[in-house]
């Protein structure tokens, strides 16, 4: 192994462990909250027999979008599926156009899990802007302005309060899908998304069940729920709060078909997805991603010595939109 190789390791380890620790510590803080045996039973009998389809189905945005031109800056409005914090039940996102005109795609931009800073993601919407294309950087459940009061960016989109946990990736793709639909009245041709870890989730579900979802851009998307719950070093504290009220791994299974990308088939083309993955990471693993490769049959898998905590994944799925996938759409 070379030097450099067992250095970036080394670095990466020590980033991730830090980073990990921070959220097992500050989710201690959520074990009241945790869910039991009987609440999961109780939203699973909510859903028995409905299918993914339809717990994902597209609800309209009131997003009061000019029909002549796109916005540019801040938007908000209510959600149209709320989860009982005002806060929170409010879609936000920022707008970055890139012309005068509804005309060309809209590429939307899901960042990672408490993410602190929305600098970057801005830095690649106006790159997104130079190559054509409107870029939308979304405020997922209960991230930056959507916090509520008290609590760490994101704090609460990841918990042992398992029924937060998925009403909140149901709420981000319900509301996305409406967002989608809302562009589409208005002449956008297609979009694009580009999601880090959670936001990849979000973007994997969004491959699924959004037909206008034309590329996709996956950085370390947390695809199998399974794994996320029972073996990341991030989710110890979690677990370790569900496990002591009697919630096992079996029981949890039930939740697959409704927020596990891997147990699904894309409606994107396969061609058009990148799934990136992280050689040091130990929550959305090499492995894992390679499986849902394999299961979707995506020929753009690829993998980069990064742990999960990184910079080098965002500058790889750039290069390959712009560089492929861009141009083989614009092709058509």
């Amino acid at each position: 192994m070379r030097p450099f190789h067992i250095l970036h390791r080394a670095w990466a380890a020590i980033v991730d462990f830090a980073t990990f620790e921070l959220v097992n510590l500050i989710q201690h803080r959520h074990a009241a909250a945790a869910m039991t045996p009987e609440a999961l039973g109780r939203f699973l009998a909510e859903w028995e027999g409905v299918a993914a389809e339809e717990f994902y189905a597209a609800r309209d945005l009131s997003l009061a979008f000019d029909p002549a031109a796109p916005p540019s800056g801040l938007l908000s409005c209510a959600s149209p599926l709320p989860l009982g914090m005002p806060e929170n039940d409010r879609f936000v996102c920022e707008f970055f156009p890139a012309g005068p005109a509804w005309d060309r795609p809209v590429m939307l931009l899901l960042h990672g899990l408490m993410s602190a800073s929305a600098v970057g993601y801005r830095g690649w919407a106006r790159r997104v802007n130079r190559e054509g294309w409107h870029a939308i950087f979304v405020h997922l459940p209960f991230h930056y302005d959507r916090c509520p009061s008290g609590y760490l960016s994101g704090e609460l989109a990841v918990s042992a309060d398992g029924g937060r946990t998925v009403g909140g990736v149901r709420q981000a793709v319900v509301e996305i899908r409406g967002l989608i639909r809302a562009l589409l009245a208005r002449g956008v041709p297609h979009v694009g998304c580009w999601g880090m870890s959670y936001g990849g989730w979000i973007g994997a579900l969004l491959a699924v069940f959004e037909p206008a979802v034309r590329c996709a851009m996956l950085m370390e998307p947390i695809v199998d729920f399974q794994h996320a719950t029972w073996e990341s070093p991030a989710t110890r504290s979690l677990r370790g709060h569900i496990g002591r009220g009697g919630v096992t791994r079996e029981m949890v299974a039930a939740l697959d078909r409704l927020v596990s990308p891997a147990a699904m088939r894309p409606a994107c083309d396969p061609e058009k997805i990148v799934l990136l993955a992280a050689e040091f990471d130990r929550i959305a693993t090499p492995e894992v991603i390679r499986g849902l490769a394999g299961a979707w049959g995506c020929p753009r898998y690829r993998c980069y010595p990064q742990g999960h905590v990184g910079y080098r994944l965002m500058r790889e799925a750039f290069r390959e939109w712009r560089d492929e996938l861009r141009p083989a759409l614009e092709r058509r």
